[in-house]
């Protein structure tokens, strides 16, 4: 069951093949659309993912949504929306189908160690107004991936055992972001934060992060009041803004804060 309706509600523009529909959004954005339109499309030729990363979709089997925002936030906190959009679908997923849906940091949802749901945040700042722009995809009825991801990714379907109607699930997936969001806007970054830590993957585990050309290696703590992943090896604790990847890992090899002697 979905909580009640948010004060935010999405304006639904349909397309059948979009490049991106993040790029639809932000150029809708870029001529001063409202917040809450919502661009959904059955397929993309050229979806992406953080770090250009290309977005893999089935026409027609997939959440492909991307929603304007206009929050009145400076740019180095735009990233606290990547939360609320994980949150968001997290537990819709948990909500509607009774998934056990977590959240591998920074915002990829998993469904039994797979990847089910993808999010970018972009931003257009523009003559009409600040805006940013909250890209969602969501496997839904795909029942087979390509070789390069089957061991990696889900569906709804593969994890439910039944299809569902693909406009349905955007629309409220796409009232679940808005619900979060009304609700960010209201209690704050730090009420998002303690909601997702409760879904988040791997605390414990240990991982292997890349920045760049560097690596990290540690275990996984958490994550800080900002939102930044905590790392921690023998020596010290890692706060990691961001990063190209996240590798988790099923053994425990590090000690933390213990001494040498």
């Amino acid at each position: 069951m979905l909580r009640q309706l948010a004060m935010t509600l999405p304006i639904f523009l349909e397309f059948e093949t979009v490049s991106s529909t993040n790029d639809v959004a932000l150029d809708l954005a870029r001529n001063g659309a409202p917040e809450g339109t919502a661009v959904i499309a059955r397929s993309q030729t050229a979806g992406r993912g953080r770090r250009g990363r290309r977005w893999i979709d089935e026409p027609g089997q997939s959440v492909l949504v991307s929603i304007v925002l206009r929050p009145n936030l400076v740019p180095d906190r735009v990233y606290e929306l990547s939360f609320v959009a994980s949150l968001a679908v997290a537990q819709y997923l948990e909500s509607e189908f009774n998934l056990g849906a977590a959240i591998k940091w920074p915002n990829d949802v998993i469904v039994n160690t797979k990847k089910i749901c993808g999010i970018l945040v972009e931003t257009e700042a523009a003559r009409a107004g600040a805006a940013a722009v909250v890209g969602i995809g969501v496997n839904v009825n795909q029942t087979g991936f390509s070789p390069e991801i089957s061991d990696i990714a889900t569906s709804i379907a593969l994890e439910t055992g039944s299809k569902q109607d693909v406009r349905t699930v955007t629309e409220k997936v796409s009232i679940a972001l808005l619900e979060c969001y009304d609700a960010y806007k209201s209690k704050g970054f730090k009420s998002t934060l303690s909601q997702w830590r409760e879904y988040m993957y791997g605390v414990g585990r240990d991982a292997e992060v890349r920045t760049g050309n560097n690596v990290i290696c540690g275990k996984v703590l958490g994550v800080n009041e900002q939102g930044a992943l905590l790392l921690g090896d023998a020596s010290c604790v890692h706060e990691i803004s961001w990063a190209d990847d996240v590798s988790l890992h099923p053994a425990s090899n590090y000690e933390i804060g213990g001494n040498d002697g």
